[in-house]
C-alpha cells in the first residue's frame, strides 16, 4: 500500500538549496562537525548532507566498477614465458 506524504513547501525548496548549496561546493564533508547535535533537522543542512551521502556511494560505486574492469581485464593471461 503506498502511502502518500506531504512535504512542506518551505522544507523542500530549503532541503533543495542545501542540496545545491552542497553540490555547487562539491562537498565531501559536512561544513560543520556534529551538526546533527547542533542543528538536528534544519531541511537545509539535511539537504546537504543528502547529497554528500550520495557522492559517497556514488564514489564507492565508480571505484568498484574499476575494480571489476582491472580484474576482467587480467583473466586468462599468464605470465608470457
Amino acid at each position: 500500500m503506498e502511502e502518500d506524504i506531504k512535504v512542506d513547501e518551505t522544507f523542500k525548496k530549503s532541503f533543495n538549496l542545501g542540496y545545491r548549496v552542497a553540490a555547487e561546493l562539491n562537498l565531501k564533508v559536512p561544513l560543520l562537525h556534529n551538526q546533527e547535535k547542533i542543528i538536528p533537522e534544519n531541511p537545509m543542512h539535511l539537504g546537504m548532507q543528502q547529497f554528500i551521502e550520495e557522492a559517497k556511494l556514488a564514489k564507492n560505486k565508480r571505484q568498484q566498477n574499476s575494480v571489476e574492469k582491472n580484474e576482467k581485464g587480467r583473466k586468462g593471461k599468464g605470465l608470457g614465458l
